[in-house]
């Protein structure tokens, strides 16, 4: 009986019902027409007859289509029984025939009424030219066995294999004896002017699609004969007559030698699908043999010495074939079959032969009540039969192995043809498809497709259990800085160690995948029906991810150290989307990422809100580029002397509703979005104008500039040539130019930093050192960098006077530089004391609010040229 629950769901809950279907579905009313279709047939029926996702059946399906369909709706209400018809359906604009299989199924309303049908459609094109490619290529066979001329088996082949494929013009061309022109050998649809006039084109690297691809030995797919370069001297000739595509595949022998081209030709502009593709590539592999064999043949002819009689030489070419075949009777038994067969199956071809096809593939096939072959016994004498079998190979390892079979015509007793294919690269080829198709290529994770789908089935089995699941969104910290700096390898590497550890840390029936980049996704079902204990439990894993990914990486020989930002969040409820929970999930690490990094932290509604001014902010940077809204200011740099030497030039953001926006605010933003590279570059080239204007006033001409460079500006290939070809643009003179550098910039790939700085000295700009004392580089590394100035860093001035261990290392740093020929100055100067004890350390500048706060260019002139800094 049905089930009373599904009696009482409603027209919405239904339409959901049809909608999460995975076969194509579709409701007709009695009139003939559609009222619904469900989301696979929109995905999949639809682009198939040449629509979108969003196309009706009106759309993509002509009324006179629709009509001849109504009338088969009509003999389903009058049988009352469901039909299954095999159609040919050519979609609305389409050139081509699709094959469809459609089952009917008419329902009844309650007096016995015709009320609707429902109906699924499967799209069977492929599966239709397979079938009928098999048959094509098993003709070839047999042609191939019976000593049919070549002209013949080529002229046969290409018509059929038009068939298969509407609209395409097969031909074939062959090489002469010197292997320098193409000679006509079939196109029986062609133009006959075209084929003429291409009759001993010569081969070359552009010559068209085949005298290209015999030239490179290579497939040559062009797509617009118009536009191609290849075609710039045959274009004309092959658009006079029409054609407008053309792909060609070379035809090589079993030495690999190109023989021949095979080409298919279009009238309108296309690249041809992945079926078309691998169907050409059969076909040029069997031309192959029936060219080959051709050649052979005339060998023969000319030296009878070489091969005595043409049946042995015609086994050779047969044991040459990747394919096995064998020739058979009714029961099995075999007759004869070439060296392939018996090495597919680890045979030896010299040993004892076979007796029957169930001895040779270690398999029982099945039989008839007569006890001949099934196989056989269902052979159609034009199409064949094909099944596939698990064969046994002889070291004990089961295959899987395509069956055809072909009667042999004009034989006295049924005899019959079986070729045998080995398609187990075929089989590893779809799931390597699959694999690609929802795993990670780099980790081997799920990938978005794969864990969209897990996702939803976790909601639903989430309400239906009433068990809470999570959904946890990772980020690996300062991920880009590791990409920057030791290059994308060594990130891939990171990556796929993060991908193992995670997986440790979950259970067998939870999920990780990776979105893309640093970016991965936990799911975790079947928590607890308690939203706090779910809560609890989802902590506990992502307290367990924090400590596994926290532990030292080494990577290509470099140890490294990662975190991640995780953001949590717990559902239960099938009401929300799966794009809203990982929009969650994601705004709960930007929370993380925000409370110090190496952390989670769950959703809370308050997140979004920042989470959005982040982004907001991230967007105005670009746009306060574009607007001009970033200035310089300038901090004065004062000799021992008192003297004004220079200043170093501070970015400041000017915003026009913020107004002026603090570094500490937009800095790490843009070095996140990667905006810190054209800002950088902007920074750059305003202070080498600034330069320019004050070598024209003579109480500034002498003053240098100091700019500040970040780790990714440095780390780019070409910024050696940026800051040259900013010099030159600007005319700024380059020996009062000065780049400083922090200490932490150097605890990766030194050696490709001496080499940029050593070649940007060479343009006669100087470095300083900023920060020094607060980072970890070697002081080993330090004596090969071009340096000419040692920065203290502000950290250690401020507290100069009061705490000796500063006070020491300011010395130490002082007393450094000066053993390395260099000058030192110290940031953060705000009183005289200050400034008097670090001019007794023999400190030889200074910077700081002692001496002026960044200002505008105008201001700091002004102020250099009106107070006394003669101290």
């Amino acid at each position: 009986m049905p089930d009373k629950n599904l009696r009482s769901l409603g027209t919405q809950e239904l339409i959901q019902l049809l909608e999460m279907a995975p076969v194509p579905l579709f409701v007709k009313d009695t009139q003939g027409h559609v009222i619904y279709v469900n989301q696979s047939w929109r995905q999949s029926m639809a682009p198939a007859l040449g629509g979108t996702s969003a196309a009706t059946a009106s759309d993509v399906l002509s009324k006179q289509q629709l009509d001849y369909f109504h009338e088969r709706d009509i003999e389903a209400f009058s049988s009352g029984n469901a039909l299954t018809l095999e159609d040919v359906v050519r979609g609305n604009g389409q050139e081509n025939a699709r094959h469809t299989l459609t089952t009917l199924v008419p329902l009844f309303d309650a007096v016995g009424q015709p009320a609707f049908i429902v109906g699924s459609t499967v799209d069977i094109t492929e599966q239709h030219q397979l079938q009928q490619q098999n048959a094509a290529e098993r003709s070839l066979l047999e042609m191939l066995a019976s000593d049919v001329p070549l002209q013949s088996i080529m002229s046969e082949f290409i018509l059929r294999y038009e068939t298969i494929f509407p609209g395409i013009l097969g031909s074939v061309l062959l090489m002469d004896e010197e292997g320098q022109h193409l000679m006509q050998g079939a196109s029986p649809s062609l133009p006959t002017a075209y084929s003429e006039a291409i009759h001993g084109m010569p081969i070359g690297p552009q010559v068209g699609s085949c005298g290209t691809a015999a030239y490179t030995a290579r497939e040559v797919l062009v797509s617009d004969i118009a536009n191609d370069p290849r075609w710039a001297d045959y274009k004309t000739l092959a658009l006079s007559h029409g054609l407008r595509a053309c792909w060609s595949v070379p035809i090589r022998s079993t030495k690999g030698k190109v023989i021949g081209t095979f080409a298919n030709y279009y009238r309108v502009a296309r690249m041809p699908s992945d079926s078309e593709l691998q169907a050409a590539r059969r076909s040029a592999y069997l031309l192959s043999l029936a060219i080959e064999n051709d050649l052979n043949d005339r060998q023969i002819q000319q030296d009878r010495q070489a091969i005595e009689e043409a049946g042995r030489y015609r086994q050779a070419i047969l044991d040459s074939m990747v394919d096995g075949l064998v020739t058979l009777d009714l029961n099995g038994r075999i007759h004869t079959y070439n060296n392939a067969a018996c090495r597919m199956m680890g045979r030896d071809p010299n040993a004892t032969r076979p007796q029957t096809l169930n001895e040779l593939l270690g398999t029982q096939m099945p039989v008839n009540a007569a006890g001949h072959l099934t196989l056989l016994g269902t052979v159609d004498s034009i199409e064949g039969s094909t099944v596939e079998v698990n064969g046994r190979h002889a070291n004990g390892a089961l295959r899987p192995i395509s069956v055809s079979a072909s009667r042999i015509p004009h034989t006295e007793q049924d005899t019959f043809v079986v070729t045998l294919r080995d398609i187990t690269q075929q089989r590893q080829d779809e799931e390597e498809i699959r694999r690609l198709a929802f795993y990670d290529p780099l980790t081997g994770l799920p990938n978005r497709r794969l864990l969209m789908d897990r996702v939803r089935q976790a909601m639903v089995n989430s309400a239906r259990l009433s068990q809470h699941g999570a959904l946890m969104f990772l980020d690996l910290d300062h991920f880009k800085l590791l990409n920057d700096t030791l290059g994308h390898d060594v990130g891939d590497e990171l990556l796929q160690q993060v991908a193992y550890r995670l997986r440790s840390c979950v259970r067998e029936g939870d999920s990780v995948a990776r979105l893309g980049g640093d970016e991965f996704v936990v799911l975790l079902e079947g928590l607890s029906e308690s939203p706090k204990e779910a809560a609890n439990q989802a902590e506990v894993v992502a307290h367990k991810i924090l400590d596994a990914l926290a532990l030292p990486y080494s990577l290509r020989g470099h140890g490294y150290n990662s975190t991640p930002s995780i953001g949590i969040v717990v559902f239960m409820e099938d009401q929300e989307t799966m794009d809203d929970l990982l929009k969650k999930a994601d705004v709960a690490m930007y929370q993380a990422k925000a409370a110090g990094r190496n952390t989670a932290r769950f959703f809370d509604p308050v997140m979004q809100a920042a989470v959005t001014t982040h982004a907001e902010l991230a967007k105005e940077i670009r746009l306060g580029l574009q607007r001009h809204e970033f200035v310089l200011h300038y901090q004065v740099q004062i000799d021992s002397q008192g003297r004004c030497t220079g200043a170093e030039a501070l970015v400041r953001w000017n915003h026009r509703v913020r107004g002026l926006v603090s570094p500490a605010h937009f800095i790490p933003l843009a070095e996140e979005t990667g905006m810190i590279l054209p800002l950088g570059e902007w920074v750059l080239e305003s202070a080498c104008q600034q330069l320019v204007e004050w070598s024209r006033n003579p109480m500034t001409a002498h003053w240098t500039l100091a700019v500040n460079v970040s780790a990714s500006q440095l780390a780019q290939p070409e910024f050696v040539s940026s800051v040259s070809k900013v010099l030159q643009r600007s005319g700024a003179p380059a020996a009062q130019l000065k780049l400083e550098l922090t200490e932490s910039m150097l605890v990766n790939d030194v050696e490709d930093i001496i080499v940029k700085m050593m070649a940007i000295k060479e343009l006669g700009v100087s470095f300083s050192l900023d920060d020094f004392g607060t980072g970890y580089s070697s002081l080993s590394y330090l004596k090969r960098l071009p340096l000419s100035q040692l920065k203290i860093d502000q950290s250690f001035v401020r507290d100069v006077l009061t705490d000796p261990s500063d006070a020491v290392i300011a010395r130490t740093v002082v007393a450094l530089g000066h053993s390395l020929g260099l000058t030192v100055i110290a940031e953060g100067v705000e009183t005289v004391e200050q400034r008097n004890a670090l001019a007794a350390m023999q400190c030889d500048a200074f910077q700081g609010y002692f001496f002026g706060r960044p200002a505008p260019a105008d201001a700091l002139i002004l102020s250099a040229g009106t107070q006394n800094l003669n101290l």
